[in-house]
């Protein structure tokens, strides 16, 4: 549980009184038990007999909750337009189903009529159009026309057309095939790219709080497809008849359980977690994935939201650090681009803005981890007093990020000789440094032919440094002749050799290796 300045701490102890609260669709009012008991997981796609998507039950009862607009990405065929339905059913609501694709604004607002004696208009209502609507769904948004989807802005974001309040619209959802990227691999299956699917305008997608890639064939398991091939459909009565709707799962009852969980959560949350949200953000940009102001709003809202979803679900059961990883993952915009990111990248952002969160302001730890750097991590830790197990993680943590085999030699002949009288570090982080510095620092002998190509362009580039730099007689030019020709041949393949030895020289300068020797 994490650690913080308030006495309260973030977690699933939070408890909240049984309420009345107001209906989602109808106006009557529930009285609902909002304390989490243990009780046995309830799936609500797997009760509306949809196959293998049982880790998206809690979002999608967090955006019911919580009426917020929900975009589902992923292949045809995958099931986006069956949930939509069945969750329209069962809610007992009246939904509107627009194809995007060939929606015109007229099929949304009706036929407009001049009023008379003023410069308004007054909408015909038909059968199709969006007035009277509870649940509105746009299939196929990616392949709307940029008009038609700049009207769907207050749609789905106020609830609003032509500048009218729908006021008995409450679900605003969407589904959409991936976008295909602007240089498709041509020896890709063409199944796996959708030409027609565009990415979303950056600002429509920022929109959604809850964006959802959905499970293909790929992603289920066995038991998954069996029961995904089988006749039986047990949301349907035999003769595919559609289930009356008392005897569909208690959607408005969870969901109007989950929205009375919320608040409570908000307030006991708040300190901890508009922290964990602002590092969130700040690691996200630095894996170049760049958030809104909204966005950040949007996330600490679905935090909440999908942690009081969980409860509902899954009673005692419900952690905050899942329910703050599934927010997250199904929560970023990315995941309706061409380029989509990637799951374990996301996960690390969590994980390491969880761990920062879960520190006091005022630990050493939090201050290492909160530099983005891990060479400045180590320097960090070493002006912080850290022992030598602390710094042989850091160390090793280094060495483990940095995939370029040239730029580890370099780093581990930096530390070896800044620490090899300073530090009693750990096995785990000796080995590796002594295993990689000794290619630079141990003498040794080798016959190499050059033959036409990179390898002979290098060598000539190398010896015609080696003759310019022949005068210098220090320690680090020395080492800096052994760095260069011990990459020879085979790193040098890989990595400029010019640029590694500035990186070179970078690391030694930052750990002062020489200035120490010479003091």
């Amino acid at each position: 549980m994490p650690r913080k300045k308030s006495s309260k701490s973030p977690g699933k102890e939070s408890k909240t009184p049984a309420v009345a609260t107001e209906s989602l669709v109808n106006g009557t009012h529930l009285m609902v038990d909002t304390v989490p008991t243990a009780v046995a997981p309830f799936s609500i796609t797997r009760a509306l007999n949809i196959q293998g998507w049982g880790h998206l039950d809690a979002v999608l009862l967090a955006a019911l909750a919580t009426q917020a607009p929900l975009l589902l990405v992923g292949p045809h065929g995958t099931g986006k337009s069956l949930l939509i339905e069945r969750l329209a059913r069962a809610l007992g609501l009246s939904m509107r189903h627009y194809n995007a694709s060939l929606l015109n604004y007229d099929d949304l607002v009706g036929i407009p009529i001049p009023e008379e004696g003023n410069d308004s208009l007054r909408f015909i209502a038909t059968p199709d159009s969006i007035w009277g609507a509870e649940f509105v769904f746009f299939d196929e948004i990616s392949r709307c026309r940029p008009d038609l989807q700049n009207k769907m802005f207050p749609i789905i974001h106020e609830r609003r057309v032509a500048g009218i309040l729908l006021e008995k619209l409450r679900f605003r959802w969407s589904a959409m095939n991936p976008p295909a990227p602007d240089e498709p691999d041509a020896n890709a299956p063409t199944a796996n790219y959708y030409l027609g699917s565009e990415p979303l305008d950056p600002a429509l997608a920022d929109r959604f709080p809850y964006v959802v890639p959905v499970p293909d064939w790929k992603q289920l398991t066995k038991d998954d497809r069996r029961r995904l091939v089988s006749w039986r459909d047990e949301f349907l009565n035999p003769g595919t008849r559609p289930q009356p709707v008392e005897a569909m799962p208690p959607l408005l009852e969870m969901a109007n359980r989950c929205a009375a969980l919320i608040p409570d959560l908000e307030q006991d949350l708040d300190e901890w977690l508009s922290d964990y949200i602002v590092l969130v953000i700040d690691l996200l940009d630095k894996a170049q994935l760049p958030q809104s102001p909204r966005r950040a709003n949007m996330l600490a809202r679905s935090v909440v939201a999908v942690h009081a979803a969980r409860m509902v679900l899954e009673g005692d059961d419900a952690d905050l650090e899942t329910s703050a990883e599934i927010a997250l993952l199904f929560g970023l915009p990315q995941s309706a681009t061409e380029v989509p990111p990637s799951e374990p990248n996301v996960v690390a952002v969590h994980k390491q803005a969880w761990e920062i969160a879960s520190l006091m302001e005022d630990d050493g730890w939090r201050q290492i981890l909160e530099e983005s750097d891990s060479l400045r991590r180590i320097l960090l830790a070493e002006e912080l007093g850290f022992d030598d197990t602390s710094v042989s993680r850091l160390i090793t943590q280094a060495l483990g990020a940095e995939s370029s085999e040239a730029r580890r030699v370099g780093i581990a002949t930096a530390l070896f000789l800044a620490f090899r009288a300073t530090r009693r570090l750990a096995p785990s982080a000796w080995e590796p440094l002594v295993q990689l510095a000794g290619r630079v620092l141990q003498p040794r002998a080798m016959n190499v032919t050059a033959g036409p190509g990179v390898d002979m362009n290098n060598w000539k580039a190398i010896g015609g440094w080696l003759s310019d730099h022949e005068q210098n007689k220090g320690e680090q030019a020395l080492l800096e002749r052994n760095f260069v020709l011990s990459g020879y041949p085979d790193l040098w393949r890989k990595d400029n050799w010019r640029e590694s030895l500035d990186r070179f020289r970078q690391d030694l300068a930052l750990f002062g290796v020489f200035e120490e020797q010479q003091s």
